[in-house]
C-alpha cells in the first residue's frame, strides 16, 4: 500500500472522532453563551469576565494535530520504550501510594492551551496562564511553574520535552497520555487525553502487579 493510500486511510479513521470533538466544542460554546446571555439579562456582575470560544480555527488545528500525533505515534503496547489539571490530584495520589514499587516521571510537553493561542477560560483557582513556548527555557519555566502550582510529590520527577517535541511525537501524547514501562517494554499505553485518559486503569494495573497499597 502506497504512502498516499496509508495517509488517506488514517485520515478516514480520524475523521469520526475529530468531528465528535468538534461537536463537543460547539455544544460547550453554546452552553457557555447561553449562560452569559442569562447572566446579562439578569444584570449579574459575573458577566464581566471575558468569554473565550473553544470552537476556533486555532482549536480545530490543535485537535486535528492531536489525532495525527496519536495515529503516527512511534510506540505501542509491548514495543520498546522510546527514550525521549484535573487529573493531577489523582495522579499525585498514585505517586504517593506506589512510589515504593514504581518510578514516576511526568514529561511536560507542548502547551495545549497557551494564553496567546487556543486559550481556555481559567475558572479554577489553580489555573495559570502560559504562553506558547518559544524556546527550551520557556518550556522548562512552564514546567517549573506547573510543579510549584500543583505541589506534585517529590517522588515524581518532572522534565520538559525538547523543542522538537521528541516525546510528544514518539508517544502521540497530545494532549495527555499515560504509559507504563517495564523492563524497557511498554506494558500499558493509555488512551489519548483528555477524553480517553484513564488513571483508574493505571491504578488497576499497579494493584494487579504489586497489590493494593
Amino acid at each position: 500500500m502506497g504512502i498516499l493510500s496509508v495517509d488517506l486511510l488514517i485520515t478516514l479513521q480520524i475523521l469520526p472522532a475529530f468531528f465528535s470533538n468538534c461537536l463537543f466544542l460547539a455544544l460547550y460554546d453554546s452552553i457557555i453563551l447561553l449562560k452569559h446571555v442569562v447572566l446579562l439579562l439578569s444584570r449579574s456582575k459575573a458577566t464581566r469576565g471575558e468569554w473565550r470560544r473553544m470552537l476556533t480555527s486555532e482549536g480545530l488545528r490543535c485537535v486535528w494535530k492531536s489525532f495525527l500525533l496519536d495515529a503516527y505515534k512511534q510506540v505501542s503496547r509491548a514495543h520498546g520504550a522510546a527514550r525521549g489539571q484535573q487529573q493531577l490530584p489523582a495522579f499525585s495520589q498514585l505517586v504517593e501510594e506506589f512510589s515504593s514499587v514504581a518510578d514516576f516521571l511526568l514529561v511536560y510537553i507542548d502547551e495545549a492551551h497557551p494564553s496567546d493561542g487556543w486559550a481556555v477560560p481559567g475558572d479554577s483557582p489553580l489555573s495559570f496562564e502560559v504562553k506558547k513556548h518559544r524556546n527550551q527555557e520557556d518550556r522548562c519555566a512552564a514546567a517549573q511553574q506547573l510543579l510549584e502550582r500543583f505541589s506534585l510529590p517529590p517522588q515524581c520527577r518532572v522534565v520538559a520535552d525538547r523543542m522538537d517535541n521528541n516525546a510528544n511525537v514518539a508517544y502521540g501524547v497530545a494532549f495527555e497520555r499515560v504509559c507504563i514501562v517495564q523492563r524497557q517494554k511498554i506494558v500499558y499505553l493509555g488512551g489519548k487525553g483528555p477524553f480517553c485518559y484513564n488513571l483508574q486503569e493505571v491504578r488497576s494495573w499497579l494493584e494487579k502487579n504489586f497489590g493494593k497499597r
